[in-house]
């Protein structure tokens, strides 16, 4: 039960990192990671919307840019953190939601799971309006730190 209750906490420990990355890409302007999170959101349109696909296998998304976005706000992340905390089991987590789930989900608008996860139509407010729902998984920080937006 102990360990079930630790591996809860490093989990939620994670999105609040994941969260804060995100959202602080989004607050400072760092022209080269900016360039690269706006192409992701250039890319992420309801339109454009492709699930899965074999190139996530490899966690490479839609252009070059958008692939360095995913590492610098996510894959590096989480790589740091798995280290930091002797937690890899999280960075398989990630792994597998990262290269068969998540964009057949996160950007799906058809996908409408708040207010238990955060991905499709929860997550797409966020790419058009990009002062809102950072977070991935769940919406408990944007709850938390006053950036949710429902609809």
């Amino acid at each position: 039960m102990e360990t079930l209750l630790a591996c809860v906490g490093y989990f939620l420990l994670w999105t609040l990192m994941i969260y804060w990355v995100h959202r602080l890409i989004h607050m400072f302007r760092i022209p080269f990671v900016t360039e690269m999170h706006w192409d992701h959101h250039k890319q992420v349109t309801t339109d454009n919307i492709k699930g899965l696909h074999w190139s996530n296998i490899f966690l490479f998304n839609d252009t070059w840019k958008s692939t360095a976005d995913l590492w610098l706000s996510e894959v590096i992340p989480t790589l740091l953190f798995c280290w930091a905390f002797d937690q890899w089991w999280l960075a398989i987590a990630y792994y597998l939601w990262a290269a068969f789930v998540q964009e057949a989900v996160e950007h799906n608008p058809k996908c409408d799971l708040y207010p238990l996860l955060t991905g499709g139509r929860w997550h797409l407010i966020h790419h058009s309006d990009s002062r809102v729902n950072f977070g991935l998984f769940f919406p408990v920080w944007d709850w938390l730190f006053g950036t949710a937006k429902s609809r």
